[in-house]
């Protein structure tokens, strides 16, 4: 059976090297948005906007309080998501972990008041994100399934092998009877994370997920190109890790030995547009090829990853332009080169 590899991450997960997370493989994450009625991640704003300039498709979930009133909740999140100006490529999810001293009645009939909400919100169906036994003991009827409703919601199922081996599916709760997202483990560990981080896969093919997403993966005259002339002590490894994208990916657009002075192309990562069109809100919509290249003189506050979706390009475009080696490295009065 396909599946596609991808992580979700939060305030525990901060400093992120996304660059490196997308050149490890991971093509999707999660970002904690909100929590309650009370909390918004601090977090969310750098992961969402370096995830996109990393070339990663990105969904926002919720961590639900089930004694906290649901359109609280659900104005606290949708409010999170929108203030980005870009409300992502995945669905919204709704996260069921506690009961909060709830009966499993409210439990329900308060998730479904949140989704609803948010679901009008955005225009798409939310995820539900839980665990096999919260969802059979708190998220069950009498007949113990999960109600009639539940099962038009994609489900990402939270069971911890902590290992994923080809071909393996998580146990399914009672009454359900198909997964979406598997988070397969909590220990994981990736290169660009200093921190433990939850392992996830996409129950399909890399195409079923950005048709899932509603994205288009870039092929054709779309699909952006850099190159890179190969210097002493490069190896595929390095150069894949600065530019955003897996060995596997350069090796193949790139079949030739490496060799000191060769040009190299890579296939640079880019974030992908819903299918109604870009929602960043950058000015001008990609232009031609032929557009000369621009400047930006860094202003206190910004961010590489904030630059990056300023002018509808990558981290690693900007960092390769200007030779930058770390990326969460920038100063006040430096003028870049915008690729």
């Amino acid at each position: 059976m396909a599946t596609v590899p991808g992580i979700d991450v939060s305030y525990w997960n901060s400093g992120i090297d996304w660059p490196k997370v997308r050149a490890t493989g991971q093509r999707f994450v999660f970002i904690k948005a909100t929590e309650g009625d009370y909390y918004a991640d601090p977090t969310f704003d750098d992961n969402w906007v370096g995830a996109k300039s990393a070339g990663l498709l990105r969904g926002a979930y919720h961590f639900f309080r089930a004694n906290v009133d649901p359109k609280r909740q659900a104005k606290k999140f949708i409010d999170s998501v929108k203030s980005m100006k870009d409300n992502g490529e995945l669905p919204s999810v709704l996260d069921l972990e506690t009961h909060d001293g709830q009966a499993k009645d409210r439990i329900i009939a308060r998730a479904k008041t949140w989704l609803d909400e948010v679901e009008n919100a955005f225009g798409k169906k939310p995820i539900i994100y839980s665990g096999q036994y919260f969802l059979q003991d708190y998220f069950s009827e009498a007949g113990g399934g999960p109600p009639g409703w539940a099962k038009d919601y994609p489900l990402w199922l939270a069971q911890y092998p902590n290992v994923y081996v080809e071909g393996s599916q998580p146990y399914l709760p009672r009454g359900w009877f198909k997964w979406t997202f598997w988070q397969y483990s909590e220990k994981g560990r990736l290169n660009g994370i200093n921190a433990s981080v939850d392992l996830n896969v996409f129950n399909g093919t890399l195409e079923e997920l950005y048709k899932f997403a509603g994205a288009k993966i870039t092929t054709g005259p779309d699909k952006k190109e850099k190159t890179h002339k190969v210097k002493a002590g490069d190896t595929f490894e390095s150069i894949a890790n600065a530019y955003g994208v897996t060995v596997r990916e350069l090796v193949s657009a790139n079949p030739q030995l490496l060799r000191t002075g060769d040009s190299l192309t890579v296939p640079v990562a880019v974030a992908i547009p819903n299918e109604d069109g870009d929602s960043s809100g950058s000015p001008g919509g990609g232009g031609s090829s032929s557009t000369p290249a621009r400047t930006y003189t860094v202003k206190s506050g910004d961010t590489l990853y904030a630059i990056a979706v300023k002018f509808n390009t990558t981290v690693a475009a900007i960092a390769a332009e200007n030779n930058i080696k770390n990326v969460n490295r920038i100063s006040v009065g430096q003028v870049l080169r915008i690729p």
